[in-house]
């Protein structure tokens, strides 16, 4: 049975991870001089309240290439899939090319996931329904690379600053947002956050990923689908509402993101019906 092993940045917990038979690299999270490795000696929850006291927003460090070749090491006997965040957002990827080259294998398939946070997460989690289904690693990793295409990621950013802090906002458009309570859709797509939209507060904010989605309508609820948010669970439950997902588990979104939007953000991850 082939191995699958994720990077950090999925947000699926460690016991979560571990039930779904996938092992776990993690990444590093970065506040001045303190280091942590992410979800196992800092969880979501800490990250949060620390990410609120800083001036600075955190950094993060990608899985080296050695982690993954002693990954890589101590499953010489198994065919390895290995699923992980874009490349446009970290060195990740590149460190794992580097280190299957290094370990001179031809049974190790490397997927980029093209997302993060959940998108990647829910990749990880049909990754693991094929394998139990029987699908040898090279089938696993082409059904991945077909289907990350359809994988799509909509949130609602509740607060301005963190944008502004990661300079994707200037100082002036965020203050002028913040004036008139624009919250802005950002997307998740070839790889990269991208804004798609804008409304004026959180629940008009969640009628628009609702409009956007046909309320819901094009969520293939035969594959791995659910919400995710940054401490957000008033606007998580509103979109549960508007989309019919009483039955979607809803995750708290990690670092990589989470730096970035801030707290109070909400989002929908799913696959597209084809």
């Amino acid at each position: 049975m082939p191995l699958i092993i994720t990077d950090s940045t999925c947000d699926l917990s460690l016991a979560q991870a571990e039930a779904l038979g996938v092992e776990m690299l993690s990444l590093r999270v970065n506040f001045g001089s303190e280091e942590f490795s992410d979800k196992r000696t800092i969880t979501n929850e800490e990250f949060y309240a620390k990410m609120a006291a800083s001036t600075e927003l955190p950094t993060t460090t990608l899985v080296s290439v050695g982690e993954f070749s002693d990954a890589f090491a101590r499953h010489l006997h198994e065919s390895i899939v290995v699923v992980l965040l874009s490349h446009k957002l970290s060195g990740t990827y590149q460190s794992a090319v580097v280190a299957k080259e290094l370990s001179g294998r031809d049974d190790i398939y490397l997927v980029d996931s093209l997302n993060v946070t959940l998108g990647l997460g829910m990749l990880v989690t049909y990754a693991a329904a094929l394998r139990d289904a029987g699908k040898t690693a090279e089938q696993i990793a082409d059904e991945l690379l077909q289907k990350r295409a359809s994988l799509r990621i909509y949130a609602v950013i509740d607060t301005l600053k963190y944008l502004v802090k990661g300079g994707r906002l200037s100082a002036a458009q965020g203050a002028v947002g913040s004036v008139l309570g624009v919250k802005p859709i950002i997307e998740i797509a070839d790889g990269e956050v991208h804004s798609v939209s804008k409304a004026r507060g959180m629940k008009a904010g969640v009628r628009e990923i609702a409009r956007m989605t046909e309320q819901g309508a094009h969520i293939d609820r035969t594959m791995p689908h659910c919400l995710a948010h940054t401490g957000s669970l008033e606007t998580v439950a509103q979109l549960r509402a508007e989309l019919d997902l009483n039955d979607a588990e809803s995750y708290l979104i990690g670092s990589v993101v989470g730096a970035h939007a801030g707290p109070g953000a909400a989002a929908v991850v799913y696959f597209e019906k084809q």
